[in-house]
């Protein structure tokens, strides 16, 4: 009990906390500094002699394909950019479930862990990056510190390299350090990645006393920016001419964002989970929620995490593309334009046909007035008013704040206008169209004029297909009536 208790507390901690850092980096992956846009700005320079101190620059060279790396199991690396070693090592993992069961596995992992299985244990190598104090690109010396790769890596086998620690020894991929042990426990291994050296390459920086350094005007720090890898450094060795390297700059970018979007969203999602698994008790009886609870944490999860995320992903990248959001506003501003602009001509062109149909009466009545005599003579039956009818005109004009006197006394004028019984399949399908003619004499039709047009219609047996058409036909007629001269 005591065990469950600190996992739910742990659920109520760790839950949002993971939502929190998701949702940053998700947000700042959207304004990451583009490093492809940023070089693609720089100004081509052919002359050493040419760099302006201070200014963004690209330079296209030769290199050599010697580079050689200090090694420190091994002799060197010849022929690299940049090498990598990852060391891991054979130990117990130790997993406690919600349930405070404990399920212990081997398995290779970069930290020894710590728990009473591995006690005795160490892990004696260490992971590493090697890189050169400088480069040469050309004629142009690049400084080394700093420096940002993003052509591809390739495995380096041990097999290729001098090793020079007796202890290790050539398995695969690995550099091997066995510990004795007949299970194997304890074992260390490391694995060598590089960035080979490509024959001609592209430098993207700033210049500074003839060389070429870190530009970090744009540096970017923090924990969350150090989790999607943004540096926010131009200072980029890049294999190929000045057009390829660009084309794998753009590439490595857009593969990155797309990394940090697709781990963020799943982020998102388990810390939710692990939130809503936490106060599961809590939401059952909450209304819509509990249902959701109900059917489980992780349905709740993606309900409450996928909008959060595509909220989230598109308010950033706008934030970060200013002009689009701009364009997007003079859209949005030209649409509302344009249909009022449509809306005011469509009311034109509709008050005139009900100028030529009702004549002296549109002086007399309101428009409201003739909409509801309209209404009304439709739901009439064979001078018979059904309760039910009678029930829907009254709350129609309770919502236009009419006294009963007045509904009494508009429902008798409508009850004389639709007295001669009852009328004809083309009668009633005109008698539609001038309702929808009315209701479309302020230029739109709301919600409450809709909701009437759509229950006389139904009272008449007219299908929601049938219905649209004969709005379409009197929107149609009335542009078409106001495009004639007068």
């Amino acid at each position: 009990m005591e065990r469950e208790r600190k996992n739910r507390w742990a659920g109520f901690v760790v839950g949002p906390a993971i939502v929190f850092i998701a949702l940053g980096a998700i947000w700042k992956n959207e304004n990451r500094f583009d490093y492809h846009q940023a070089a693609k700005k720089t100004q081509p320079t052919a002359s050493v002699e040419a760099l302006v101190p201070g200014k963004r620059f690209s330079y296209t060279g030769n290199m050599d394909q010697q580079l050689t790396l200090p090694g420190q199991y091994v002799d060197a690396f010849t022929g690299y950019l940049e090498v990598r070693r990852s060391a891991e090592i054979y130990a117990w993992e130790k997993d406690t479930d919600s349930d405070d069961r404990v399920t212990w596995s081997r398995r290779w992992m970069s930290r020894l862990e710590g728990n009473s299985r591995n006690s005795g244990l160490t892990q004696q190598l260490s992971s590493r990056t090697f890189t050169p104090a400088q480069y040469q690109v050309g004629e142009l010396t690049v400084d080394g510190a700093r420096i940002e790769l993003v052509d591809d890596a390739v495995t380096i086998r041990p097999a290729d390299l001098r090793i020079t620690d007796a202890a290790l020894q050539s398995q695969g991929d690995y550099l091997y350090l066995s510990k004795g042990q007949s299970d194997n426990l304890g074992d260390e291994r490391v694995r060598y990645t590089g960035v080979p050296v490509p024959s001609t390459a592209t430098y993207f920086g700033k210049a500074e006393a003839g060389r070429g350094v870190a530009d970090t005007s744009r540096a970017r720090s923090g924990m969350i920016n150090a989790l999607i890898q943004d540096t926010g450094v131009l200072h980029h060795i890049v294999a190929g001419e000045r057009e390829t390297a660009l084309a794998t700059m753009a590439a490595h970018i857009s593969r990155l964002q797309w990394i940090v979007r697709a781990a963020a969203s799943v982020a998102v999602i388990v810390g939710f989970n692990l939130l809503f698994s936490a106060m599961l008790g809590f939401l059952y009886s909450v209304p819509v929620i509990g249902g959701l609870a109900r059917s489980g944490s992780f349905l709740l999860s993606l309900v409450f995490a996928l909008p959060l995320i595509l909220v989230t992903m598109l308010s950033g990248y706008l934030y970060a593309n200013p002009l689009v959001l701009a364009a997007i506003a003079v859209l949005i501003v030209a649409g509302v334009f344009g249909l009022s602009r449509r809306k005011q001509k469509t009311q034109k062109a509709v008050y005139r046909d009900l100028e030529t149909q009702y004549g002296a009466k549109l002086q007399t009545l309101s428009m409201k007035e003739l909409e509801f005599i309209e209404l009304a003579k439709l739901v009439f039956s064979d001078d018979h008013l059904d309760p039910k009818e009678e029930a829907f005109l009254r709350r129609w004009a309770r919502k236009q704040r009419w006294s009963d006197d007045r509904f009494d006394a508009m429902l008798n004028r409508a009850k004389e206008l639709g007295a001669g019984g009852p009328p004809s399949l083309n009668a009633t399908e005109e008698q539609l169209k001038n309702l929808i003619r009315l209701a479309l004499a302020d230029g739109d039709l709301s919600r409450s004029e809709l909701h009437s047009i759509q229950h006389a219609a139904k009272r008449l047996g007219f299908d929601q297909g049938r219905l649209a058409r004969l709005t379409q036909q009197v929107q149609q007629m009335a542009r078409s009536n106001a495009a004639q001269p007068v």
